[in-house]
């Protein structure tokens, strides 16, 4: 099976570096023929343009911004070939085609290192017509063996799930930080990460529920309530403060009920 990158960020990086060896690279497209062929030298296969490219075979990755992968479906001549993106969030029906499928990492890819060196542990979001998945799941199964298929549906809940999970802490850690910076704490981002890599490695060990720790899970409503008011003096109001308490009290509430159940 050969294949076909569009696109020559960290991911196409990534794919290609898992996959070398495995599979037989054919062309490398970009807009840019010089970064195209910077690829290449480095991994193999030939450089090509989108707007000068022969016709394709075998799979094509479009691995571009979501907002272009549609204009760019719509450039690239795939002859007898399976079309693939990488958009956690846009369906593959958008390639307009048979023979399509979405794989989407589960993971960031702003350092490509960090991404190979976990690549082992990543889940693949999957959906796609038959024949796409088939060629989706290949893909995964040889670079972690770790997927999930999605029905078309639920990509929108899926990619959702995936955003909260990986890009509200940063928003939380942010609120941190600048009580931590308020108080002259030095290097509050070493600080901060080791608190969230800790809660991390506990999800994955004992679930989400049993990870819970702190004031709501013990229970101790008067350090609750003089938090909430320092919140609201630091950051105005405290509205924000409530909802996450109560999605506190709803997650040691439901582990509380697992434990009853498992007691009794």
């Amino acid at each position: 099976m050969v294949l076909n990158f569009v696109g020559t960020g960290n991911l196409t990086r990534f794919f290609l570096e898992c996959l070398k060896g495995r599979y037989e690279f054919g062309y490398i497209i970009s807009r840019s023929i010089e970064r195209a062929t910077g690829v290449t030298r480095l991994y193999g296969g030939k450089p090509a343009t989108l707007e000068d490219h022969p016709p394709l075979n075998g799979v094509v990755f479009i691995i571009v911004p979501d907002r272009h992968i549609e204009s760019v479906a719509e450039i690239l001549r795939v002859e007898d070939g399976v079309l693939v993106h990488c958009s956690g969030f846009l369906p593959s029906d958008i390639l307009k085609r048979e023979k399509r499928a979405s794989l989407h990492p589960n993971f960031s890819f702003s350092s490509l290192e960090k991404a190979l060196k976990m690549k082992e542990q990543i889940v693949f979001g999957i959906e796609g017509d038959e024949e796409g998945t088939q060629v989706a799941v290949e893909i995964a199964q040889a670079i972690s063996g770790k997927y999930i298929v999605i029905p078309p549906q639920m990509k929108r809940a899926y990619h959702l799930a995936a955003v909260i999970a990986s890009n509200f802490p940063v928003a939380l850690a942010y609120l941190s930080k600048r009580i931590y910076s308020s108080m002259g704490v030095e290097d509050p981002d070493r600080l901060i990460s080791t608190l969230m890599q800790g809660v991390a490695e506990s999800i994955g060990k004992m679930g989400v529920e049993k990870a819970l720790t702190g004031p709501v899970r013990r229970g101790d409503w008067e350090v609750v309530r003089a938090e909430r008011e320092e919140f609201k003096k630091i950051f105005g109001n405290a509205s924000f403060y409530d909802e996450i308490v109560n999605l506190l009290k709803e997650v040691a509430g439901s582990e509380r009920g697992k434990t009853e159940e498992d007691e009794g």
